[in-house]
């Protein structure tokens, strides 16, 4: 895989395009499904997603065992490697297990790990970086950072960590302006910076993010891919469209953002097209009639896509 042949810098340039954090498919009795998975990956890569991060949050990882969680990861190199850059998510509140599964991806053979801080913890600066030093430095794999408004990663420890070489890019979630435009001022030449939330695909989009990471890249990712390239092109007035019509079905379940709504919605809407994904686990709920509705309009609408009536 990339990570055994390439060099951090190789990898980087790999973080690009849509990178899509991929449900987790269940079966009719609610446990893992490695077929699911592999139809999911298969969708992806014909699509020409670039990168897949198995068991992150649009992939209710909270609700998933470590087992289970290693079995995404081993799957996803399974089907996935070679198609798509691997990035495993190994977050965990205990920094022995995160150390724990970080080195079994290793072994496995993903090409990035994603170190995201552990919800409901808001730690200092210092345990910050002592987190991830310490979990991104149990394995000799290129590795990213999650920043959001919730648990941002300060621009003082971004700046430190671009010390370690192993250190290739930044997914941010953050709505502040001026940390976004400080982040790709100072560090768009070092680091691949990943858009993922609404203000930052915007903002770092049109300052030239080489990629995104977004739910929808699950089931529209040539509209994700559209609206990349549009910013690419500093075609604004086409990026502002394509963006405000994402807006209009993010709409739907704004309001439960917080929730993590967006993943039975993307469930959902992969399930309206012929996918096996199953049903969310506790504590998310399948979408309502009328919000499948709602859903399958937005699809067609929005999206441009194909779905039956």
């Amino acid at each position: 895989m990339f990570s055994n042949v390439a060099s951090p810098d190789d990898v980087r340039a790999r973080l690009a395009g849509c990178i899509a954090p991929i449900v987790t498919p269940f079966d009719a009795t609610g446990a893992l499904s490695m077929n699911g998975l592999a139809a999911i990956i298969d969708f992806l890569a014909a699509a020409g997603v670039s990168g897949i991060v198995p068991g992150d949050l649009v992939g209710e990882y909270p609700a998933l065992s470590l087992a289970e969680r290693q079995g995404l990861i081993e799957g996803s190199v399974k089907f996935g490697g070679g198609r798509c850059v691997v990035i495993a998510l190994v977050s965990h509140a205990s920094v022995d297990t995160a150390i724990e599964l970080a080195r079994f991806a290793e072994r496995a053979g993903v090409d990035v790990i994603k170190l995201a801080l552990p919800y409901p913890y808001a730690p200092s600066d210092a345990m910050i970086l002592e987190y991830i030093r310490r979990v991104g430095g149990s394995t000799g794999v290129p590795f990213i950072v999650e920043s959001s408004d919730e648990l941002p990663i300060p621009l003082s420890v971004i700046a430190t960590l671009c010390a370690d070489p192993r250190f290739v890019g930044v997914e941010e979630m953050g709505s502040d302006l001026g940390r976004l435009h400080r982040l790709h001022r100072e560090f768009s030449g070092r680091l691949a910076l990943l858009p993922a939330g609404d203000p930052a695909l915007l903002v770092l989009g049109l300052l030239g993010a080489p990629g995104l990471i977004t739910a929808e890249c699950n089931f529209a990712p040539a509209f994700m891919r559209e609206f990349l390239d549009a910013c690419r092109r500093r075609d604004l007035d086409r990026a502002l469209l394509l963006f405000d019509r994402r807006t209009q079905y993010r709409d739907l379940f704004r309001e439960g953002l917080g929730r993590a709504l967006f993943t039975p919605w993307a469930k959902a809407a992969m399930e309206l097209l012929g996918l096996p994904v199953g049903k969310p686990r506790l504590p998310h709920e399948p979408l309502s009639p009328g919000e499948v509705s709602l859903l399958r309009k937005a699809l067609r609408e929005q999206f441009g896509l194909s779905v039956p009536a």
